[in-house]
């Protein structure tokens, strides 16, 4: 089965104020090429951990991506292809791009290295939100990165922020507008979440408006045939970012790169989880070892064979956000018919108030169940003892990787 791989890259033009990504101001840390030189190393080091040598979606996250030099990514391509991977036919590769970090030769660069969709962190059309925020670009920067994308006819993402602290109802229609009129094919829609000490957590809109932005959010987007797949995210059909179905659809992915996470679903019962440092210093001696077994390459703190609990929760979790919703079919052949009757009797509590809908096999969240998911979710978190040992017996024979 194929692989999908995440490349974090954590140079920004400043720290957003909400941002709570491992991110640095691209003055506060080393040159890029040192960076992406300890990539090419983890690269070296970890590749045979993975069974897997075809690649099916790419992403370049961070941070901004787009402020490195299209070489460099293009040498971390080439890395991948030194070591055995190779790249699907129809391989899926992101980058994301910050607006007034993109011009027409960067970008151009960007596509001879091999990318097929962008990611565009606008967050806003309101050039005073924009700022209240941190951000550095305008929306003049924005309308100029989306006309060239649009230019070179290329497939890509707007990120829209809302909630934001003083943001109405008439701004989020303001910057809804503005996103028809560029039509893209595919938007990702984030409530603002922080802390409720944060700064910005003062002056957001009541919970009862932000239902109501995002009941706008969509109404607007299904005009212009941009239809919710996943709880924040909209595509025109066919156009879904296939690299983050693979995280809800329970696939294996490898994370390269500072705090990357990676998952190897096929590792034991049910799976193995492994990150990297959020400490630069850590990062760089960590990946100056050798290849190995996890022992040798990751400290124990860094790793975690999930229990059945765990991975219950994750499925659950992951399978739910999505349009399709959970297969009840898939759970029993994965858990067992135990395990799947112990999800039935929660997930019809749920039916019974109308967070979730039976369709046939599968199990979705309801209008309402989407905008209380946390709710939902909080009800299907399953904890040691809510999975009796004796189940453990139906479960079928563990398939270990060679880690």
């Amino acid at each position: 089965m194929a692989l999908s791989v995440y490349v974090h890259i954590p140079y920004c033009l400043q720290r957003c104020r909400y941002c709570d990504f491992t991110t640095f101001e691209q003055s506060e840390i080393m040159r890029p090429e040192l960076y992406v030189d300890w990539i090419l190393q983890e690269i070296r080091q970890r590749h045979s951990l993975w069974s897997d040598t075809e690649i099916r979606t790419v992403y370049f996250g961070g941070g901004t991506p787009s402020l490195l030099a299209p070489a460099l990514i293009v040498s971390i391509y080439r890395e991948l292809a030194n070591v055995g991977f190779r790249l699907t036919p129809d391989c899926e590769t992101t980058i994301e791009i910050n607006p007034a970090t993109l011009t027409e030769s960067s970008l151009l660069g960007y596509v001879q290295a091999g990318f097929n969709r962008f990611s565009v962190g606008a967050q806003t059309f309101n050039d005073d939100l924009l700022k209240m925020c941190g951000r550095r670009h305008t929306a003049a920067d924005t309308r100029e990165t989306l006309r060239l994308l649009q230019k070179h006819q290329l497939n890509y993402s707007f990120d829209l922020l809302f909630a934001l602290p003083g943001q109405t109802i008439k701004d989020l229609r303001a910057d809804l507008l503005e996103v028809e009129s560029f039509a893209p094919p595919h938007l990702s829609a984030y409530c603002l979440t922080v802390p409720e000490s944060h700064p910005m957590a003062l002056g957001r809109p009541p919970e009862d408006e932000q239902v109501a932005m995002f009941a706008e959010i969509e109404e607007h987007l299904g005009a212009i045939n941009l239809h919710r797949y996943e709880i924040s995210n909209f595509a025109r059909p066919g156009f879904e970012s296939r690299h983050n179905m693979s995280y809800w659809n329970d696939k294996s992915y490898w994370g390269i790169g500072l705090s990357s996470h990676s998952y190897l679903s096929t590792h034991s019962p049910y799976g193995l989880r492994f990150w990297n440092p959020k400490s630069l210093k850590d990062y760089g001696q960590q990946v100056s070892l050798g290849g190995g077994s996890f022992d040798r390459l990751l400290p124990a703190e860094q790793f975690e064979a999930l229990a059945l609990h765990e991975s219950l929760t994750d499925y659950c979790h992951m399978f739910l956000r999505t349009k399709a919703g959970l297969a009840r079919e898939a759970l029993r052949n994965k858990y067992g018919q135990f395990i799947a009757a112990l999800i039935d009797a929660r997930l019809e509590k749920l039916a019974r108030a109308e967070l979730v809908e039976f369709k046939g096999d599968s199990v979705r969240l309801t209008n309402r169940g989407q905008l209380v998911s946390n709710t939902v979710f909080e009800d299907l978190t399953f904890l040691p003892d809510d999975v009796p040992v004796s189940t453990l017996t139906e479960m079928a024979a563990p398939t270990y990787c060679s880690v």
